[in-house]
């Protein structure tokens, strides 16, 4: 079960639009445990780039696919606001990352 780690970027100025998209994605992208569990929703900090959130999910054997798409959609609705950056990863857990070097 890989891990999908999501990291946005954002000016401060922007948090006040930022929290309000963010607060109506998660009304139309409500979390879904068909596809795994929401390890870290959102954890939030300042820097002196501007404001740092990341969220991260385990998502559950074949489903990978349809978490990205659910990742996908949820960022598109932020796309809008300027300066507004983010990346999607996907992680091997170390149990998955052992197996493929035959451990």
């Amino acid at each position: 079960m890989p891990y999908l780690i999501t990291t946005m970027l954002y000016p401060s100025d922007k948090a006040d639009e930022v929290g309000k998209r963010y607060l109506e994605a998660i009304t139309k992208y409500p979390p879904d445990g068909s596809l795994g569990t929401e390890i870290v929703p959102a954890a939030v900090k300042s820097t002196l780039q501007g404001i740092k959130a990341i969220a991260i999910s385990e998502v559950k054997k074949g489903k990978l696919e349809d978490a990205m798409t659910r990742a996908v959609n949820i960022l598109t609705m932020f796309r809008s606001i300027q300066g507004f950056e983010s990346t999607t990863e996907t992680y091997l857990t170390v149990e998955e990352a052992l197996k493929t070097i035959g451990m």
